[in-house]
């Protein structure tokens, strides 16, 4: 996916705004974390004010993410598409039953497993999600309000520093 040069040149400006160690941390940060929305506020603390989108093909680009939901969603897929073949080839007295229900029985524990997998993931992804979005409003509304005074936007600064070391040590 080639970025639009206008929105790499946010990205670019954002990153060279950046002291070096404020960098090295944030390119550090995206490289290892799974969440974008997570980078996203990350790079909101720091003072990107570029959209979500920019950044979500930034980060797409440079440092590509797993998803593990639709990985498993299509191994959800093919195991179901196992298990209808092994009953198939039951039905054609091509399997022995007693052979294919123990093949089965795994196949569908498999499968449970793979669904609450999922379930969790989803599950997480919102409540974190979420959570994330709020902060992120609250940070940037603040900043909003309070933009034209330097003392209290420093201690915001600050604050969101702390705020963010915290939810990072609850991962």
């Amino acid at each position: 996916m080639i970025m639009d040069k206008k929105k790499d040149d946010v990205i670019q400006s954002f990153l060279t705004a950046l002291d070096h160690g404020y960098r090295e941390s944030f390119l550090m940060y995206a490289e290892n974390t799974y969440s974008v929305y997570e980078i996203w506020l990350y790079a909101s603390v720091l003072g990107y004010e570029g959209g979500f989108k920019a950044l979500e093909e930034w980060i797409q680009t440079n440092y590509p993410k797993l998803n593990r939901r639709q990985l498993l969603l299509a191994e959800i897929v093919k195991l179901e598409s196992d298990i209808d073949f092994l009953r198939q080839q039951v039905h054609a007295d091509l399997v022995k039953p007693d052979a294919a229900a123990t093949r089965i029985a795994h196949l569908s524990k498999e499968l449970r497993g793979h669904v609450v997998e999922v379930d969790k993931i989803t599950k997480g992804t919102d409540r974190r999600g979420l959570v994330l979005a709020g902060a992120d409003k609250v940070m940037r509304e603040l900043r909003a309000i309070f933009k034209d005074n330097e003392d209290v936007t420093n201690a915001l600064e600050l604050a969101y520093e702390s705020v963010w070391a915290m939810l990072i040590d609850e991962k």
